[in-house]
């Protein structure tokens, strides 16, 4: 044994060394990508060490002192939301409000059982039920509020004879109740074609469950789902038997109960539209035995207590709704080219197949509807059949096969809505200049003998000249809420606007700068006015501009048509002031600038046109390049030095402004140059790890600055349940200081924060300061949750109605969602909560919505959807953005200069910061396409490392990087928006300016440090060791040669 002892130690020794050598190894290339690593672990080389401060750090305060006093208000603002976004669409005789003391009361319809409340996906209700939280439906709501309800009825819905009826959704496998429409995540190439309506057939219904409901109030429930991921298509049929035209029409099943409700009741028959999709309800508001109609939408966790409590009449209604109820939901020009449209090329082509399913760019959707969106397309129609103009009356287009005709075609107009006492409306002055704020005075007075709010509508109609520039006959400019007015009481509203929404952008304009396209107002008479919703405002300027009300329609028995309420002001031609910087940027998205005459768009100048599906168009190869995912290349441009690594000595800490009593007064102004300084002690791995791995639900802390992780999670109606589960999930014991700190062992530290209405509920209130304080709600979640930003509002227009994710985004018009969506962001942002409106822009429907080429014209983009976003982006009360899934013509919106720089940049002033909808397809949402066109960061964590692009912090991708100065610095441009706004965010408090950070050895580098002493110190033995071994065999071969 001996005799092989010294092999054993030089083996041994030559072991440790070779380790020690991959350990120095791998330390040294470790440390030299330790910015990745940290974020990939989670780890940090520093740690904060608070020093004396004459500031707790406490920049952004809760104004509750505990978290239950947080949802008790949350359930009541849900409910007083619910209530005022509750539309009285129609009530004779009084019959409403019910007086729920003397009145018995019967729920009639599946749906009543299981009521929509929100999304199957997207402002999904889950409630923390094993802790009390209740998710309130419209059972559980009457009990809640003391109504007598038919308990026969409500045993036969909830028995097994019925359930096989019930709307249950398939989600991943997991069956949910109330829901019916099916999410598809992946690649489609049919449209969906089933629709369960959740209605049972009337033969179930036994003698002794009709006799049940005799001398009772019949309370009908009609739903329809909403989801993300998910449409509504014209070939749908019901696979439990039902039938209908349309899965917006009433069914024969709901045909039937309604019948059943009729024949067995008091006589007093009320229907509730509990849906944010507008249904097709003409036959019900014709129907002399239906007494009442009331929508309730999607109303959320609580709302069906605000529904309650105007059935009873304990909240007088003042909803008018956001969308136009048309006779057929099919009737409009956007519906013409909606849903699947696959390229001649498209990668399942069965010849001539040039994409890849990698590429995600198989489908098109041509927006041809142009600007007539909703009832800019009903009553702009409307108006040029009274003036007997563009050739209104055709049969194009019409519901009926006969000539166009208002009566037709529209059930309840946008903007319409009931109370129980009545109004009368005085519009007494309107100034207007352009370049300033307009003012609008409106006196309001309660004619009627019950109490109430009531909503000021004010429009706008600008000078159309006949074949030229596309315009709407009466858009929606402002409104404001009174407060409850007793019977005789009057109120005087002064509505404050933006002259600037009353331009039209037109595509053609030649400014003074000699750059194409402005925002003009052309000259000529304005007309200004109000109404009960937009088709009442319309009559009464054109009982101007005609001296006669003879040929005009009304569709309501309330309407009046009031041309002393209209104000004429006379404007000279401006194209100009509103054209700052203002250049065309999209029109490369109107298909038939790359194709001609590819699609017939509607036009004010002939309604005939604009009827044509566009149903195959074989890309060009500009369009190619897009579609392939090739818009950019990294290329070697190193002209200029990108300064990286920098040691300047700052902190996010300096960048703290306060006012001079000491209160916080948010970040130094991101014009000031030392924000670049900041920006160049970033390391590139550090900036590329950033940009990468926006996902998961928080954006990355930047140790070389000391920037704090910020965490955000998705949305409108509050924080998800699936992605936080409550209060406490991210606290720690080591935040038990923090005044909003909440335990696991609090009775809320589980509560679902997922509990307002839907967001057409909230549009249906009118009301900006209620919106706005919900948003100031959110606000509050996010102190009380130790989140920093929410993925809300959406800000997407309703193009169509069948898009079911309608419910995620407010009303057809751009300024009903311009306005709201300022209001929310606006108290978001005032609680230190990062808003990052959603989907920016044209995500209108959700088939194949990842990499769907939206081709639209410039007008139409920046009328409706641009407008939606731009007074949230432009006044920066959103702090960030996120993207959509589709392309904005052949480029993915993500990676649009056009959208994100020109602009969001450029026109707007947007200091916001940008991020992807989450990376579905991550060769077409690449992080390359994404920085050079002017986005940010990519909601992933993991996604580009199968894709033939691969990670952008991979070595052979940093190298690549590390030559193109260009895009360095897009990148340092783009992350410096996102350092900005967490510095002025409820990220930082706790954090002063005597905060420190201490450079300190994270686990890993100290696991490496101690094998390398491990590895050294054993090398070191072994080779003694060896050494030793080796002399002692030397003394004894000299012993024997003596």
């Amino acid at each position: 044994m001996k005799k092989h002892t010294g092999k054993i130690w030089r083996g041994l020794a030559t072991t440790t060394a070779s380790l020690l050598t991959i350990t120095l190894g791998g330390s040294s290339i470790a440390n030299a990508r330790v910015d990745f690593i940290n974020a990939t672990l989670g780890t940090s080389s520093y740690k904060i060490e608070q020093g004396d401060s004459d500031s707790d750090g406490i920049y952004y305060e809760s104004e509750f002192d505990n978290v239950e006093d947080l949802v008790k208000a949350k359930e009541q603002l849900a409910a007083e939301i619910s209530s005022e976004g509750s539309i009285l669409f129609k009530n004779t005789d009084q019959t409403l409000p019910l007086d729920k003391s003397k009145e018995a009361v019967t729920l009639w319809g599946l749906n009543s059982h299981l009521p929509g409340t929100g999304g199957l996906i997207g402002s999904s209700v889950v409630a923390d039920s094993e802790d009390g939280q209740i998710a309130y439906g419209i059972e559980e709501a009457m009990d809640e509020r003391g109504f007598t309800v038919n308990e026969t009825m409500k045993g036969f819905y909830a028995s097994e004879t019925c359930a096989p009826y019930y709307r249950k959704a398939s989600f991943f496998g997991n069956e949910v109740p109330g829901h019916s429409l099916v999410p598809a995540f992946s690649a489609s190439y049919n449209e969906a074609d089933t629709y369960t309506v959740g209605e049972a057939p009337a033969e179930l219904y036994t003698d002794d469950i009709l006799e049940s409901a005799k001398d009772t109030t019949a309370i009908v429930v009609l739903s329809r789902d909403s989801s993300e991921a998910s449409d509504y298509s014209k070939n749908m049929k019901d696979p439990n038997g039902d039938s209908f035209d349309t899965p917006m029409s009433i069914s024969a099943y709901e045909k039937e109960m309604i019948q059943l409700a009729k024949e067995n009741s008091n006589g007093k028959v009320i229907v509730l539209i509990n849906s944010d999709v507008p249904m097709e309800i003409q036959k019900l508001k014709d129907d002399p035995e239906i007494g009442a109609i009331l929508w309730t939408g999607l109303p959320g966790m609580n709302g069906f207590l605000g529904v309650c409590d105007v059935l009873s009449g304990d909240v007088n209604p003042s909803g008018h709704i956001s969308d136009t109820y048309a006779t057929s939901s099919v009737s409009a020009p956007a519906m013409t080219n909606f849903g699947l449209y696959t390229y001649t090329n498209a990668s399942n082509a069965e010849s001539g197949a040039e994409l890849t399913e990698a590429d995600k760019g198989d489908w098109y959707v041509v927006e041809t509807e142009g600007i007539y969106i909703g009832y800019k397309y009903y009553e702009t129609r409307y108006e040029d059949t009274v003036l007997d103009q563009g050739n209104a009356a055709t049969t194009e287009g019409s519901s009926t096969g006969k000539a166009w005709n208002y009566v037709d075609e529209v059930t309840y107009p946008f903007g319409y809505g009931l109370s129980y006492t009545t109004f009368t409306q005085e519009l007494e002055s309107i100034d207007v200049i352009s370049g300033e704020k307009g003012l609008a005075k409106v006196k309001v007075t309660n004619t009627g003998d019950v109490a109430g709010k009531d909503v000021v509508q004010l429009y706008v109609q600008t000078p159309y000249i006949e074949g030229g520039l596309e315009k709407a006959s009466i858009q929606l400019l402002d409104f404001g809420k009174t407060e409850v007015l007793e019977p005789g009481e009057s109120q005087t509203l002064e509505i404050e606007f933006a002259p600037e929404y009353m331009a039209s952008y037109d595509e053609k304009a030649v400014k003074e700068d000699g750059t194409e396209g402005a925002w003009v107002l052309d000259s000529g008479d304005y007309y200004f006015t109000i109404g009960n919703g937009a088709h009442e405002a319309l009559n009464n300027v054109l009982a101007v501009k005609t001296d006669s009300t003879d040929d005009l329609i009304t569709i309501t028995d309330d309407e009046t048509i009031e041309p002393e309420n209209v104000v004429t002001v006379s404007l000279g031609e401006d194209k100009e002031t509103y054209s700052e910087n203002v250049e065309n940027a999209f029109q490369d998205c109107d298909i038939n600038n790359l194709i001609p005459d590819t699609a017939e768009y509607t036009t004010r100048s002939d309604w005939s046109k604009g009827w044509k599906e566009v149903e195959s168009i074989t890309p060009i190869e500009e369009m190619m390049k897009g579609l392939t995912n090739s818009t950019y290349e990294l290329t070697e441009n190193n002209d200029e030095e990108v300064v990286w690594g920098a040691d300047n000595g700052l902190s996010t800490v300096d960048f703290l402004q306060f006012n001079e009593d000491g209160t916080f007064a948010g970040a130094l102004p991101l014009s000031d140059e030392k924000w670049d300084q900041l920006m160049d002690q970033l390391t590139l791995e550090e900036a590329a790890n950033f940009i990468e791995k926006a996902g998961d639900k928080n954006f990355e802390k930047l140790d070389s600055i000391f920037l704090p992780e910020a965490i955000w999670y998705d949305g409108p109606i509050g924080y998800s349940y699936d992605q936080i589960a409550g209060y406490a999930t991210r606290w720690n014991e080591s935040n038990s200081s923090e005044p909003t700190y909440v335990s696991s062992d609090n009775e809320y530290a589980s509560y679902s924060m997922s509990s307002m209405p839907t967001e057409p509920v909230v549009a249906a209130t009118f009301n900006k300061e209620l919106v706005e304080r919900e948003g100031e709600l959110f606000g509050e979640d996010g102190l009380w949750s130790n989140a920093n930003s929410i993925a809300a509002p959406g800000l997407n227009i309703h193009r169509a109605p069948y898009c079911s994710r309608n419910h995620e985004y407010y009303s057809e018009d751009a300024m009903l969602t311009n306005l709201l969506g300022q209001a929310v962001c606006k108290g978001g942002k005032s609680k230190g909560l990062m808003m990052m409106p959603k989907h920016y822009i044209m995500n209108h429907q959700e088939l194949n919505r990842s990499g769907v080429s939206t081709f639209f014209t410039e007008q139409a983009a920046r009328e409706n959807e641009l407008r939606a976003f731009q007074g949230a982006m432009e006044n920066n009360y959103a702090q960030g953005i996120m993207t959509g899934f589709n392309r904005l013509g052949t480029v993915y919106s993500g990676a649009s200069e056009a959208s994100q720089v020109q602009v969001a940049r450029n026109e707007w002033g947007f200091e916001g910061w940008i991020v992807t909808d989450m990376i579905n397809g991550a060769d077409y949402m690449n992080w390359r396409d994404i920085v050079f066109g002017g986005g940010g960061g990519c909601l992933t964590t993991s996604a580009y490392e199968s894709a033939n692009i691969g990670s952008m912090t991979s070595t052979e991708n940093l190298k690549l990087i590390a030559k193109d100065s260009a895009f360095q610095k897009k990148m340092k441009e783009t992350i410096k928006y996102f350092v900005y706004n967490t510095v002025a965010s409820n990220d930082m408090n706790t954090i002063t300016t005597s905060t420190k950070y201490i450079h300190v050895l994270t686990w890993w580098q100290i696991a490496f440090m101690a094998a390398e002493v491990v590895f050294g110190l054993l090398t070191l033995l072994f080779a003694v060791m060896y050494l030793r071994n080796s002399l002692r065999k030397k003394t004894v071969y000299v012993k024997e040669d003596k």
